[in-house]
């Protein structure tokens, strides 16, 4: 029995509400990785030592052998815990180096001070008439410029996700608001990181450097904010799935972890079984921690001139790798980015969102007036 599906999520969500001690039933199995693949690493490492830009490269093959390694060994959670951490963090770090605040810190606050409120789900996934995901994802990325493929995925655990030039919706409705944003986050944000990366003359960005899964998120997360789109019940989510990582990571039980998030933070049962599924599936992959952090992280970098979006956006790239970035800028090895949303050009802050003068007033609107987009 797999993580999605929904006879088991209701099954613990029930155990959840009744108080009852709820553990999964899932079955994972490691992923063989073919033996030349191991010596394909090798030789890149060789490859690289020399290449221009070889510490990102260098770094980033790092990183790639702990995601193989993870591979190998999802449903043990002794051995998939601890690269999990080392990948994607617990949410025990700090916050930002200078500071002593974690970023549980940072989710415990936004869940005592954000309401809680769930809009109504009123949007399919696709239809032959009216407005729907399907049609507003290819709308925003005509107006990108972006040629790309959306497909429906009955199977698919989150609400969307990307590929290199597809994105794939989750069978089910969606609220108006929902719908917007997800279409900020995956063509504004992550599909035009990657055909900016594919643009580059160096292969990196289009991989990604080391740590650009995490920020290239915080990138797409502070582009639904200065979309005005970041509501309270996203911004519960986020924190909530850091609340689950790091219990996870702490060693808490899956039924106690989903408890907490409904008796001390107001979760219902099934969001809180939702929640702790993404931390626990597979053993503790536990990718989740990354969001709220690089959220907050790429933020503050932005609103304090240390980067923009545009920088950010040349591929797919991580704080980390931008004073690298910045030299091979100089040398002419990186371009400035092909394709920008209109909301990467507006950085002004209007409370606590951002709305850009050129966002669609209304999904109607955006489906048929793709300069308000």
């Amino acid at each position: 029995m797999t993580h999605s599906d929904p006879r088991e999520r209701q099954r613990l969500a029930l155990s959840v509400q009744r108080g009852e001690h709820a553990k999964p039933r899932w079955e994972w199995r490691p992923v063989a990785v073919d033996r030349s693949v191991w010596r394909t690493l090798v030789r890149a490492r060789e490859l690289a030592a020399d290449a221009e830009a070889s510490d990102l490269y260098l770094e980033r093959l790092e990183e790639l052998e702990i995601e193989l390694l993870l591979l190998e060994s999802l449903g043990r959670s002794k051995q998939v815990r601890p690269m999990a951490a080392r990948l994607f963090g617990t949410g025990g770090e700090r916050l930002f180096a200078e500071s002593e605040h974690t970023v549980l810190d940072a989710a415990h606050e936004i869940l005592t001070h954000t309401p809680v409120g769930e809009e109504a789900k009123t949007i399919p996934a696709a239809s032959s008439d009216g407005v729907n995901l399907h049609d507003l994802m290819l709308a925003y990325a005509k107006h990108v410029g972006l040629h790309i493929a959306v497909r429906i995925d009955a199977d698919l655990i989150a609400n969307a996700a990307v590929g290199e030039r597809t994105v794939f919706i989750a069978d089910r409705w969606f609220g108006a608001h929902e719908a917007q944003r997800l279409a900020t986050h995956e063509v504004y944000g992550h599909l035009v990181s990657a055909f900016n990366g594919r643009a580059q003359a160096l292969g990196i960005f289009a991989v990604g450097t080391a740590g650009s899964y995490g920020d290239q998120e915080g990138v797409a997360i502070y582009l639904e904010e200065l979309a005005g789109l970041l509501d309270s019940s996203r911004q519960r989510t986020l924190a909530g799935r850091l609340l689950a990582t790091h219990a996870m990571h702490a060693g808490v039980s899956f039924g106690d972890a989903a408890r907490t998030l409904v008796s001390e933070h107001d979760f219902s049962a099934a969001r809180a079984v939702t929640l702790c599924e993404r931390a626990f599936r597979a053993g503790g992959v536990a990718r989740d921690a990354v969001y709220l952090t690089s959220w907050l992280r790429v933020r503050r970098a932005v609103d304090r001139g240390e980067t923009n979006l545009g920088e950010l956006q040349l591929g797919k790239v991580s704080l980390g790798a931008l004073p690298e970035l910045r030299r091979l800028a100089r040398d002419g090895r990186v371009t400035q980015p092909v394709y920008l949303s209109n909301l990467a050009r507006s950085f002004g802050r209007t409370g606590p969102g951002t709305r850009s003068a050129t966002f669609p007033p209304s999904l109607a609107t955006s489906l048929t007036r793709l300069d308000a987009t």
